[in-house]
């Protein structure tokens, strides 16, 4: 049986925790979150507009961003389908955000992939994978 591990009241109060960091302001922190819905509900647009508000360090849904860079793993679009969005969206440019079509699933590599990405851009922020389904 494994030993429970516990903190004193003492401690907790005593220690100094880093604060969390916000990469939308109040909504969304350091993380794994699921954006789930009903299909064709918006959800590809929202994650779109957040990874692009964050990569451009301007307000999503009201809410103040942490500027950095973005990767969105696209895995059920083309690069002409995102430019298409892109477009919709905005017509500046960043080059703070990322897209990948293409992805080794979870336990297959998609792990080391996003790693490397990590190690390359040290300012990422945030990752969001279209769809889950994809590298199961």
């Amino acid at each position: 049986m494994k030993k429970l591990i516990t903190r004193s009241c003492e401690e907790i109060m005593t220690t100094v925790y880093k604060p969390i960091e916000f990469v939308i302001d109040g909504l969304i922190a350091q993380g794994l979150y699921i954006l789930a819905g009903a299909p064709k509900v918006g959800k590809s647009w929202l994650a779109l507009d957040m990874c692009l508000s964050i990569a451009k360090g301007e307000k999503i849904l009201g809410l103040k961003t942490s500027q950095g860079t973005a990767l969105y793993l696209c895995l059920e679009d083309s690069y002409a389908r995102i430019q298409n969005r892109l477009y919709e969206l905005t017509d500046e440019p960043t080059e703070m955000l990322y897209f990948s079509v293409m992805s080794d699933p979870i336990g297959g590599g998609l792990e080391e992939q996003i790693e490397g990405f990590v190690s390359e851009h040290r300012d990422l922020k945030i990752v969001f994978i279209d769809t889950l389904q994809m590298v199961r």
